[in-house]
Order: C-alpha cells, then sequence, then structure tokens
C-alpha cells in the first residue's frame, strides 16, 4: 500500500505555517516556534516542569507606529508548540510594551511575565501570569506593578516560590536612576507598598538591577551604583517577604575597587546568601571578571572587592553564571585575550576558589563567539550556549562541563543550528533529563527575525526529548528511491524486522513540516509532485513504539 505525499505551491505557505513540528535533528532545520510577519525579539525562557519550556518576547507583528507588543508560547518536551499558533498574546495595547522578563509561576508549569509599557504616557511596570495551557489569568494586557507619572524601566523578575513573583526595576521618581521593587501575589495582588519599595535611593545613579530569591521567601538585589559620582560599584540588598529591607540602608557594598564596576549577575547561594559577579575595569586598562559571596546578614565572605576570576589581558564580557550547588558558581564570559574573541569559562567553589586555570578554559574556536547564557545540567555541571560567527553570518553552539570541570562534549562545541544567515541571542532550559532546550532570534528568511529552537540530550546529541531509548535502539534502514524524485518515488523500509506500523515526518529546509503521516507495517511512501516544488526536503522515521529510528533527505528537481 503507498502513502502519498504532494507539494502544491499554491497553498504550501500556509499548509507550513500551521505544521510546525517536532525536533529536527538537521542543525540547518531546527524546530520554528514562531514566525509572524515582522520582528520577535528579545526572547527570554523558564521551564515548563515537563520537559518543555515557556518563552516570552518582544514582538513586533502588530507594529504600525513603531510599537511592540508582548507574547509567549510554550514548547513541549517533543518539540511541539503547545498554545496557539505563533504564540499567545500577553499584552498587545496599542502603546509600546518591550523589555520582558519571565519566571516560573509555580510548580503547575505556568509562568510570570513582565515588561515596560507606556500605555500611561510614560513607561510603567505590568505584569501578566499565565497557565500551562496557556490562558492569561489576571486581567487582560496585564497589571500594573508600578504606575507612577515618571518612567520605570528594566525590569528583572524571580519567583516568590509561592505562585507569585517579586519584580526588580531602576525608577526616575527621584529624577536620577534608583532601584525600587514589588511582591505581586498569585492571584496578581500588589503586597507591598503601591509605589514599590525603594531598594537603594541614593543620590546619582543606579542601574541594571538584577535579583534572586533568598530562600526565606524574600529576595536577594544587586545592581551598578554611582552613588560617589565618580564611576561605578556594585551593592547589594535584601528584602523580606513583608517588604522589608534587611541590610544597611541603601546597599551592602559588594566591590567599591577604583574604576568601574558594571553589568552584575547574581546567583543564590545555596543558603539564604548571594553569589554575585561583575565585570571590573579596576586596573585601569581592559575589563576583568571578579566575584563575591554574601551571606543571609549581609556580610561578605571572600576577598575585599571580590575575588579575581579572569585577569587576562584584554576585555572580558558579557558575563552569565549559574549555581551548580555543592559544586559552586560556573561563569562564563566573551574574553578578547588572544584577539578573536573566545568564550571562556571558570568554576569557582563555595569558598571562591577557582577550580578550573587559571583564568579560566576556553570553549569556543570559531571566528567569533558572543552571548554566553548558562543553566545547570541538574547533575553538578553546567551548559554553556553562545552566538558562534562563521564567514557569512552567526550559528548557535554548545558545551558542557560536567562536575568535575571536565569539557564533556565536542571540542569547540556542538552545533545547535548553522541555518542560514543569522542565529543570535541564544537562551536556554533544562529539559530534566540532564540536557537543555534552546532557543534563539533566527533571520534565516533574510528579512526579519523569528524563533527556533532546538534540543540536546546529555549527551549533547539531538535525541528527542523523552524516549532516550531512540538511543539504545536499532536505526531503521529506509531507503528513498529513486533520488532526486521522480514520478512513482517512494521511501520504504528494508528492516522493519517486528512489523510495526511506523510514522514519518516530512520537513523543509526552514524546518517547517510538511506532512505527518501514520503508516501499516507494510506500506511504502510514495513522494509525487503534482506541482514540482523544487529543494531539499528531509524526513524522519519512527517506529510505534517508539524503538527505532531513521532519518534522510531527498531532492525535488525541477
Amino acid at each position: 500500500m503507498k502513502n502519498t505525499i504532494f507539494f502544491f505551491t499554491s497553498c504550501f505557505t500556509t499548509f507550513c505555517m500551521s505544521l510546525f513540528g517536532q525536533w529536527n535533528a538537521n542543525t540547518i532545520i531546527n524546530t520554528p516556534v514562531v514566525i509572524a510577519p515582522k520582528s520577535q525579539q528579545d526572547i527570554h525562557t523558564v521551564s515548563d516542569t515537563k520537559g518543555g519550556a515557556i518563552l516570552a518576547w518582544d514582538d513586533n507583528r502588530n507594529n504600525t507606529t513603531g510599537s511592540s507588543d508582548i507574547y509567549a508560547q510554550r514548547l513541549k518536551s517533543n518539540g511541539y508548540a503547545k498554545w496557539t499558533g505563533n504564540g499567545v498574546a500577553v499584552c498587545t495595547n496599542t502603546s509600546t510594551q518591550k523589555s520582558v522578563a519571565i519566571t516560573e509561576g509555580g510548580i503547575d508549569g505556568s509562568a510570570i511575565i513582565t515588561w515596560e509599557d507606556n500605555r500611561n504616557g510614560n513607561y510603567d511596570i505590568y505584569a501578566q501570569k499565565i497557565d500551562s495551557s496557556g490562558n492569561v489569568l489576571w486581567t487582560i494586557d496585564g497589571i500594573a506593578v508600578c504606575n507612577k507619572t515618571t518612567n520605570q524601566r528594566d525590569p528583572a523578575i524571580v519567583s516568590d516560590n509561592a505562585g507569585g513573583a517579586i519584580i526588580v526595576w531602576e525608577d526616575s521618581v527621584n529624577f536620577y536612576w534608583d532601584i525600587y521593587a514589588q511582591h505581586i501575589s498569585s492571584s496578581g495582588s500588589v503586597l507591598w507598598t503601591s509605589t514599590g519599595v525603594a531598594i537603594c535611593n541614593s543620590p546619582n545613579t543606579q542601574t541594571n538591577p538584577r535579583i534572586d530569591v533568598n530562600g526565606a521567601g524574600g529576595a536577594i538585589i544587586t545592581w551598578q551604583d554611582k552613588r560617589g559620582n565618580v564611576d561605578y560599584d556594585i551593592y547589594a540588598q535584601a528584602i523580606n517577604a513583608s517588604g522589608t529591607t534587611q541590610w544597611t540602608s541603601n546597599g551592602v557594598a559588594i566591590c567599591t575597587a577604583a574604576g568601574t564596576q558594571n553589568n552584575p549577575r547574581i546567583e543564590p547561594d545555596g543558603s539564604s546568601g548571594a553569589l554575585i559577579a561583575w565585570i571590573d575595569k579596576r586596573s585601569g586598562t581592559d575589563y576583568n571578571i571578579y566575584a563575591q559571596r554574601i551571606n543571609s546578614s549581609g556580610t561578605v565572605q571572600w576577598t575585599a572587592n571580590g575575588a579575581d576570576v579572569c585577569t587576562a589581558t584584554g576585555n572580558q564580557s558579557a558575563l552569565d553564571m549559574k549555581y551548580l550547588g555543592a559544586n559552586g558558581l560556573a561563569l562564563s564570559w566573551k574574553d578578547e585575550r588572544s584577539g578573536p574573541i573566545m568564550i571562556y569559562a571558570q568554576i569557582l567553589n563555595l569558598s571562591g576558589a577557582a577550580q578550573l586555570t587559571t583564568n579560566g578554559i576556553q570553549l569556543s574556536s570559531g571566528l567569533k563567539s558572543i552571548n554566553p547564557n548558562n543553566i545547570s545540567d541538574g547533575n553538578g555541571g553546567v551548559i554553556i550556549a553562545w552566538q558562534d560567527s562563521t564567514n557569512v553570518g552567526w550559528d548557535i553552539k554548545a558545551q558542557k562541563l560536567t562536575a568535575a570541570g571536565a569539557v564533556d562534549w565536542t571540542a569547540g562545541g556542538v552545533t545547535i543550528s548553522s541555518a542560514a544567515d543569522d542565529q543570535i541571542n541564544v537562551t536556554q532550559t533544562t529539559d530534566g533529563n540532564g540536557g537543555a532546550v534552546f532557543l534563539w532570534e533566527d533571520h534565516r528568511n533574510f528579512n526579519d527575525y523569528d524563533l527556533y529552537a532546538n534540543h540536546l540530550f546529555y549527551t549533547g546529541t539531538p535525541n528527542l526529548v523523552g524516549i532516550k531509548e531512540l538511543s539504545k535502539g536499532p536505526v531503521l534502514e529506509a531507503v528513498c528511491f529513486p533520488n532526486p524524485v521522480t514520478s512513482g518515488s517512494v521511501i520504504k523500509l528494508n528492516n522493519n524486522t517486528l512489523h510495526q506500523d511506523w510514522e514519518i515526518s516530512v520537513y523543509d529546509a526552514y524546518g517547517r513540516t510538511i506532512s505527518t503521516r501514520f503508516l501499516k507495517s507494510t506500506d511504502v511512501f510514495e513522494i509525487s509532485t503534482k506541482e514540482n516544488m523544487t529543494g531539499t526536503y528531509f524526513y524522519f522515521i519512527t517506529l510505534k513504539d517508539k524503538s527505532a529510528y531513521s532519518k534522510g533527505s531527498f531532492v525535488v528537481t525541477p
């Protein structure tokens, strides 16, 4: 028996757009998540608690006056979008919404999203909660977290581990930028002072706030601070669940060394304190990386003004990091020490001592590598993804360091995406099995940015999430002939010895699903072109019980 697929040029685009599909192992295809008009950008993601991801982004699809909106999508563990095609509208007010941030909304797979919003004539902070089915739970277009006549910007958010969130932002109420925060309950109620609690309102500018939970229902917040009106230093403050700051008024000094310290990052330390790292120009010549640990009482634990992470020649910047439990803190950054910009990494133990080679180890090996992003692998190690240059654009690569600090995947990084043109600004979340789900902004259509995804198993291979047995089962022997395709070309299985039914999915070169069919054990899959759609197509086959698989490609010529 034959099952036939036809390619029709007249309905091709619409059909593809409605059938985004499963993980694709081919790095020039990947999995399309959002392909909407105009650009989708500034993507942020968290786990959906079931091996997939919830993502939120700034979206220009409705842009007629320079405005943008906020959208979200859930990507299931098998690579399929769970919610409405091209995402659920979180806020589409006619004004501008931007600078999105997201955190988990609880163990139920929900998420809380926050953003800047100028619907009232100036920028305020708004938020929305969305459940695991894609339903918005609070007021349509979000609740006001902070609504003043002055501007608020750059929100950061962390879960309160009770279904709500604590949000921090920059606030211009005192004419300079200060740091304020607010606590939102699981039902969307504002729990602290209606205008927000002042974390720091010292003279001059405080900016770039970052936040993490402190293990006691509150949070620890860090920022760069110019209160001395000379250069930026790093400060921090703790706030409890009731909205009362816990340490010295306007914060504890983390680093006040000479030169500028900026772009801080923060992670918990497992003992209600925090691990903080930043970019540091105390040398007077270039930027380096330093870090500090502060305990729950607000006392710094390591060397005054921070332990050096990397003081190599050239600039180190674009820092990211992740707490690894008892194994300490994994940091990554872009590094100019050798001329071409590369990604380096270091692991500090909880006493501030480097666990890898002094000044870190090199992870990337391309022409240029930037924008690292770290997540824990759940086993004491770290997965680091980055944007990697080629002769013709940017790709996405990743590497894993084990709990012992050893490079675990292919030297130079495993390729996540090598599609046409640019793939940029990668973000990732755990798959719950030691691997990761990667998402990024993608310019493969040469027109605007869409959102694509890929998945790597803990081994660094592109196995399908949730069916690890594929790596242990036999590889099906699938053949496509004739190839390139002519009238009567078919795909068939030669070693379906268990006589199981099978499934085939066909993708185009952009990763869009053309067709998915379920076939009987003795069926063959016929490829026909009533109207020839030239190009290369890829197929993925699994048996009904997922015990074996195969993949391949075929070419349609004029």
